[in-house]
């Protein structure tokens, strides 16, 4: 017969492995969950590195557009005093016929 002494310790026993499993089980999803986010960290930084270089290219593109956009504004600049002078020299040609 089994006496209360060896039904405790078998009990006690039981608890411990139910304890110890659910220990073990705890630290396996730990880890899972863990692993995950190293994986989201992983991609994250990923996405921000081809953000940040699509960035600087744009920022470089920009750069060189502003360097052209100062050739660009001069010569818009002498194409319209061009075109005042000739509308001035018209101007004072049709004048100099009415007179």
């Amino acid at each position: 017969m089994i006496s209360t002494n060896d039904l405790l310790t078998l009990v006690l026993a039981i608890a411990v492995i139910a304890v110890a499993i659910f220990l073990c089980w705890t630290l396996v999803e730990l880890a899972r969950l863990l692993h995950q986010a190293n994986d989201v960290l992983t991609d994250a930084r990923e996405k921000i590195s081809r953000v940040e270089r699509v960035a600087i290219a744009i920022k470089e593109k920009l750069e060189h557009s502003v360097n052209y956009l100062g050739i660009l504004a001069e010569g818009g600049r002498s194409l319209l005093s061009m075109f005042q002078n000739r509308k001035e020299s018209k101007k004072r040609r049709k004048n100099q016929e009415e007179e």
